[in-house]
């Protein structure tokens, strides 16, 4: 088992867990654009939860990950739902912007330039991406898009009742979406 995470801290809480459960496993602190010391042609599955988002050379990235798959190998990976980060954002509330219950965008879908965004306390810089980019990014590394699921919660999406601004927007628009590509 391998690991690849930017964060020293989150390789932490992985080694802790997986030590926890029994399981040891080669992780690596790096940025996944980097050259890495990873065996090629070897993995049958590559998962990446909530992590390709990060990547500052998605084409470079997605190559990379098909170098280390066999052929025919699994490249599972999610992110924010590009979506997301056109919503307005209120830095005074902590809080998507929601106005007589529509939401309110204040970015374009089509602007793939790079953001900040304020989270606890802080900036971070992330680049918003249309769902197009992934596809062909994908394309591009030699994979096939198998699956693609934008869903949210079903007890939210069911729900009748006042919800929060949050729950208001996963019942307007995808959360996340997970894609599952096989490398040809």
């Amino acid at each position: 088992m391998w690991g690849v995470d930017f964060s020293q801290k989150q390789l932490e809480n992985a080694e802790r867990y997986l030590s926890e459960n029994g399981y040891t496993a080669n992780l690596i602190c790096s940025p996944m654009e980097a050259e890495l010391d990873i065996p090629k042609n070897y993995f049958d599955f590559v998962y990446s939860i909530y992590g390709i988002g990060w990547t500052t050379n998605l084409d470079g990235t997605f190559k990379k990950i098909a170098s280390y798959l066999k052929k025919d190998g699994i490249f599972i990976f999610s992110w924010h739902h590009t979506l997301k980060y056109c919503i307005a954002w209120s830095r005074e509330q902590c809080k998507d912007v929601i106005e007589n219950d529509v939401l309110v965008m204040n970015r374009s879908y089509f602007d793939e330039s790079y953001f900040k965004l304020p989270i606890d306390g802080s900036e971070i810089l992330l680049c918003n991406r249309k769902i197009s980019t992934y596809v062909n990014a994908l394309a591009k590394a030699g994979f096939v898009i198998e699956q693609m699921v934008e869903q949210n919660d079903k007890a939210v999406m069911e729900a009748e009742v006042s919800m929060t601004p949050k729950e208001q927007k996963a019942k307007m628009l995808p959360i996340s979406v997970l894609f599952k590509a096989r490398k040809l």
